[in-house]
C-alpha cells in the first residue's frame, strides 16, 4: 500500500476521515494524502498510528469553516491553492439517513446535542453542507463524497448537490455494492462524484448523464466469507469472550435455533421469530451481511458455525482492511470504528476510475 502511495498519481484531502478506511483505499490507488479532517478522539488515535506521516486536523470542521479566507489559509498551509486539488473526499456521518435511525432521522438534521460516536452533535445532518462549503472555496477538480443510499432521498441532499451544480460541476450519484470490488461483505454505499466543469470539459465528459460512466464497473464474481477469512489468525481469548458474551445474552434462545453453516444468510424471521431485526447468521458460501457501527452493542453479525460475533482479526478482513492495520480503544469503540468504515477496496476501486477515466484525461 504506502508502495502505491509513494506514485502520488493524484492528491487527496478527506474530510470526515474516521478511522481511516478511505484513506486506505485512496492510498492503495496510488493517491497521496494531503491531510485529513476527523474530530471524534477515538478515529484520531486510530488514523494517526497508521498513518504518522498524514496531518490530521482535529477540529470540527465547522469550526474550519469560519469563513472563506480561514478554509484558504488552512489549504495554503499545506500547499494547497485554489483549484489545484485533485480530489476532495468526505464522507459526513450518515446516522440520520440510515434505516437503523428508526424513522428518527428527519428529527435529528436539527436536533442538538444528540449523540454521535464518543460525543455529542448538533444538527449531524446539516453537516453536507460544511463539505459543500469547503469544495466551493476551494475548488477542487473533483468532489468524491459516499453516504448511506437513503441520503438519496432527502431534501438536504438534493439541496447540497444543486449548490455544487451552481459553482460549476456536473454531479452525478450511484449506489456501489462492496462485494461488487473484491471485499468478502455485502456493504451497499451511495458514492457521489461531482466534476468542476473544466476538468470535464478536458477529460470529454459532457453531461451528468457522462459522470455516471465515470464510476467503476463491478470486478466480476463475488469474495465469499471463507474466502475473505482464509488464513486468518483469532484470537483464542477474544473468541471465548464473545462465545461467552452470547451465552449471556437475551437473545442467545434466538440464536441458537439459527441454523449452524447456511447455505445462506439466515435471519429469524426465516424461523418464525418476528424480533431481533439486527440478528443474522452469515454463510460460508456468500458475503458477510453489512457489519455496521452498532454491532459492537446490538446482536448484529454472527458467526456461521459458531454461536458468537466476529473477532475483529475477522472484522478487518470482512471490511478489507490489511491485516496489520491498527486500532485503538475498546473492543466496542474498535467495532465501531471499523462498522463506520469505507471498505478500502471498494473506495480504490472508485478512486482508480476516477483517476483513469477523469484526471489522466484532463492532464
Amino acid at each position: 500500500m504506502n508502495a502505491a502511495s509513494e506514485n502520488a498519481l493524484f492528491t487527496v484531502v478527506s474530510t470526515f476521515a474516521g478511522g481511516g478506511g478511505s484513506s486506505t483505499g485512496y492510498k492503495l490507488a496510488g493517491g497521496k494524502i494531503i491531510f485529513a479532517n476527523e474530530f471524534i478522539p477515538a478515529a484520531i488515535d486510530t488514523y494517526t498510528q497508521n498513518y504518522p506521516e498524514t496531518p490530521v486536523i482535529t477540529s470540527d470542521i465547522r469550526k474550519l469553516n469560519r469563513s472563506k479566507g480561514s478554509v484558504e489559509k488552512l489549504f495554503a498551509k499545506y500547499g494547497v491553492q485554489k483549484n489545484a486539488l485533485d480530489i476532495f473526499d468526505g464522507s459526513p456521518p450518515c446516522a440520520t439517513f440510515s434505516k437503523s435511525s428508526g424513522g428518527k432521522g428527519k428529527d435529528k438534521l436539527t436536533m442538538k446535542n444528540v449523540a454521535y460516536s464518543d460525543t455529542r452533535q448538533d444538527c449531524i445532518g446539516m453537516l453536507i453542507h460544511d463539505y459543500v462549503f469547503m469544495a466551493t472555496v476551494m475548488q477542487p477538480k473533483v468532489c468524491v463524497m459516499e453516504n448511506v443510499p437513503d441520503i438519496s432521498r432527502s431534501e438536504v441532499f438534493q439541496d447540497a448537490l444543486a449548490r455544487l451544480r451552481r459553482w460549476g460541476y456536473l454531479v452525478n450519484y450511484k449506489d456501489l455494492t462492496a462485494s461488487d470490488y473484491g471485499v468478502p461483505q455485502k456493504r451497499q454505499r451511495l458514492f457521489i462524484i461531482a466534476i468542476r466543469s473544466d476538468i470535464a470539459k478536458a477529460a470529454a465528459i459532457k453531461s451528468e448523464s457522462d459522470v455516471l460512466n465515470v464510476f467503476p464497473e463491478p470486478q466480476g464474481g463475488v469474495v465469499t466469507l471463507l474466502a475473505g477469512l482464509a488464513g486468518v489468525e483469532v484470537d483464542p481469548h477474544e473468541r471465548d469472550t464473545l462465545l461467552s458474551k452470547a451465552r449471556l445474552s437475551a437473545n442467545y434462545e434466538i440464536l441458537k435455533q439459527l441454523r449452524l453453516d447456511p447455505p445462506s444468510p439466515i435471519k429469524p424471521s426465516q424461523i418464525g421469530w418476528n424480533s431481533d431485526f439486527n440478528l443474522v447468521r452469515a454463510a460460508w458460501n456468500s458475503p458477510c451481511p453489512t457489519i455496521t457501527q452498532s454491532m459492537a452493542q446490538r446482536s448484529g453479525i454472527m458467526h456461521p458455525v459458531e454461536n458468537r460475533k466476529f473477532t475483529i482479526a475477522e472484522l478487518k478482513r470482512i471490511t478489507s482492511l490489511p491485516d496489520d492495520f491498527m486500532l485503538s480503544g475498546t473492543w466496542e469503540q474498535r467495532v465501531e470504528r471499523i462498522g463506520r468504515m469505507v471498505p478500502p477496496l471498494l473506495t480504490k476501486a472508485v478512486a482508480q476510475s476516477v483517476y483513469e477515466k477523469v484526471l489522466k484525461r484532463a492532464a
